[in-house]
């Protein structure tokens, strides 16, 4: 149902560059850190002084930043399963399940699209896909499929969904009443967001669409929200961890793909700042259950957990009672080893941000620039509370851990006492279905738990995609930017071309001088390139003279069929043609008459003898003097010739029927 185009040209991930003042690259770190309110602070001080190009960005910030604040009220909090870090270029291929309800193609012929590779789902009729616009950007279109197994012409979405900018990845959720994509023309925090619009069935279309809000938006580029087809997961894909040009993870090229408990209407939230950079890292995959969780996992799971513990260790068979404490003595063990670990990573985090104290303290020593000096006063304000609030942590923490080694004690001692040997720390090996896991030690390294995203989908190619041509306008006209028609456009039948160039690569549009449409064939290594497609040889040669004025090399040539064709055998055929639409039609001859004046003007003889080889009489009577040119055999014929006499605005000329 998706059409994937080359993504990797299409971030906004940010360049490395160091010209942007210091308070700006301030401000693009708070904007990152989901602080918009101290970024567009910063952002609004700068546009009061920027140039106009300067300030146009800065405004754009500052609208990001607005929305941002707005997002902040309404967060919702994903169960997170896995995530991994991918390559741009195939990123979506990797997506859990994805081929089974329907399978990666390559994309047909006649789609007006750059991409190359299609998602199309089973037993669907609906095809939307992403495609470049002349002016370089982005919008969604639809084709259904007929009966005849023929697919629409196809249309691009309303403006509930497409916009000035880019829209890209679209999906239908598998109950077909969710329409998700991407975009960065919408309202949202930066970058592309991702956006739900719901099927209004009243209307017969989708509705308008809304932003999904944080943490699957981000101030970096997140892309192609996708949901399994049981519904149970689903996945996106984000550069927010690795946007950061100062930061150790900072890649263009790679991206990170998600996997979430997919939850159809997701409860929201106003959140702080903090707390939405945090839930935004998606850091589930890896998470300690609560206290809650590990009260209700029953014996079995726990029996399954300590199924490598040696029970030959044990003086006697274990009874009820004695697997209770033993399970007990397991839960406890590791909740003490996670608290460990937790403050050990506390007291590193407390010792960076004491030293990002004093530099900071040492910075503002040394700035001057007024803008600066605010800045990190507010740094400094906002650290010493951390540092303030870190260690109040780190105290509960500490006294946490002090707690469960008094509760361990006791348990060993009971141990003791009753001839059970206590399991030793590597003897505690805790499976997957536990409940209680032992946190990873680095919050950034990928973890795979049910290696979601390890399988890498097919891409193949399309059998038999017949797709309905748009009926295009091939009326000849010469505008500020031409355009290549494809040659199956051409009508049935004998049809005028003129031909103006030819060379031994392909020409571009720029070439064409505004002339359009323009048709594109090889023939014997060179390329012919050729405008319009008249019906009739008298329209042609009309538009000769114009054509000349550009290239002076252009002559008529006739097709039928698509094929080229004699143009003496062309222009007999049309010629016997128009005498049995005559004879069918209306009977008699026709003749030019030329009234108004006492003598033809050079000019106008001239176009006389360029349009026509009829003959020409003078007759004068009581109402003046007429110049009769003819007999033509048809009305058609006679009227070209007089709406190429009358482009040298000499005289009244009409077309009259002989009897």
């Amino acid at each position: 149902m998706i059409i994937l185009p080359v993504v990797a040209l299409l971030f906004t991930t940010p360049a490395k560059a160091q010209n942007a003042p210091e308070s700006e690259r301030v401000a693009d770190s708070l904007y990152r850190s989901y602080s918009f309110a101290e970024a567009r602070a910063i952002y609004e001080k700068l546009a009061a002084k920027a140039e106009p190009a300067q300030k146009r960005a800065l405004d754009m910030k500052i609208i990001c930043c607005q929305n941002g604040e707005e997002m902040l009220k309404f967060v919702s909090e994903p169960t997170v399963v896995t995530r991994k870090t991918m390559d741009k270029r195939d990123f979506y291929l990797y997506y859990p399940n994805i081929s089974a309800a329907g399978g990666f193609i390559h994309a047909p012929e006649g789609l007006n699209t750059t991409s190359d590779t299609l998602y199309l789902a089973d037993n669907t009729n609906t095809l939307y896909y992403s495609a470049k616009e002349v002016n370089g950007s982005w919008n969604i279109y639809r084709t259904v499929k007929g009966a005849d197994g023929v697919w629409s012409v196809p249309q691009k979405l309303s403006g509930n969904i497409s916009t000035s900018g880019n829209e890209l990845f679209p999906f239908v959720s598998p109950n077909g009443k969710k329409f998700y994509f991407s975009s960065n023309g919408h309202s949202g925090a930066g970058g592309y967001d991702l956006y739900v619009c719901s099927w209004d069935e009243e209307k017969k279309d989708w509705g308008p669409a809304q932003n999904m809000g944080f943490p699957y938006s981000s101030p970096g580029d997140d892309l192609f929200f996708y949901i399994t087809p049981d519904s149970r997961y689903a996945a996106f894909s984000s550069t927010r961890l690795l946007d950061n040009p100062n930061s150790p993870l900072y890649s263009t090229t790679m991206i990170v793909t998600y996997v979430v408990e997919y939850q159809p209407d997701p409860v929201t939230k106003a959140v702080t700042a903090k707390e939405a950079a945090n839930i935004a890292r998606l850091r589930g995959a890896v998470r300690t259950t609560t206290d809650k969780e590990r009260d209700s996992i029953t014996n079995a799971e726990i029996n399954k957990a300590l199924k490598e513990v040696d029970q030959r260790k044990v003086t006697s068979p274990a009874d009820s009672t004695t697997v209770a404490k033993t399970q007990n003595y397991t839960r406890e063990s590791v909740k003490c080893r996670n608290l460990k670990k937790q403050e050990k990573q506390m007291a590193v985090s407390q010792q960076n941000y004491r030293e990002l104290y004093s530099e900071v303290e040492e910075r503002l020593r040394a700035t001057e620039d007024s803008v600066m000096v605010q800045i990190r006063q507010d740094s400094v304000a906002k650290i010493t509370k951390i540092i303030t609030d870190g260690e109040n942590a780190l105290l509960a923490l500490r006294q946490q851990i002090r707690e469960s080694e008094i509760t361990i004690r006791k348990m060993e001692e009971e141990f003791f006492n009753s001839g059970v040997v206590v399991p030793s720390s590597k003897e505690i090996e805790l499976g997957d279905d536990f409940g209680v896991q032992e946190e990873d030690d680095d919050e950034e390294e990928d973890f795979n738990p049910s290696n979601m995203l390890n399988d890498r989908a097919k891409v193949t190619d399309i059998e038999n995609f017949n797709l309905q041509r748009p009926k295009k306008d091939l009326t000849f006209k010469i505008l500020k930017k031409g355009w290549l028609a494809d040659w199956e456009d051409l009508p049935g039948g004998i049809i005028y071309q003129i031909r103006f160039m030819s060379s031994v690569k392909p020409a571009n549009v720029a070439s064409f001088k505004g002339l359009s449409p323009v048709f594109e064939r090889e023939q014997n290594g060179r390329y012919i390139y050729s405008a319009g497609a008249f019906s009739k040889y008298a329209d042609a040669q009309k538009q000769l003279s114009k054509v000349k004025k550009l290239f002076s090399t252009a002559q008529i040539t006739a097709l039928k069929d698509g094929k080229a064709y004699p143009l003496a055998t062309a222009r007999k055929e049309e010629s016997q043609a128009a005498s049995k639409k005559s004879k069918a039609g209306t009977a008699g001859t026709f003749n030019v008459v030329i009234s108004g004046l006492d003598r033809l003007p050079e000019a106008l003889l001239h176009a006389i003898k360029s349009a026509t080889s009829k003959d020409m009489a003078k007759v004068t009577s009581a109402d003046g003097t007429k110049y009769i040119v003819g007999p033509f055999s048809s009305k058609e014929e006679a009227e070209s010739v007089a709406e190429k006499l009358k482009e040298t605005n000499s005289g009244k000329i009409s077309v009259e029927q002989v009897l």
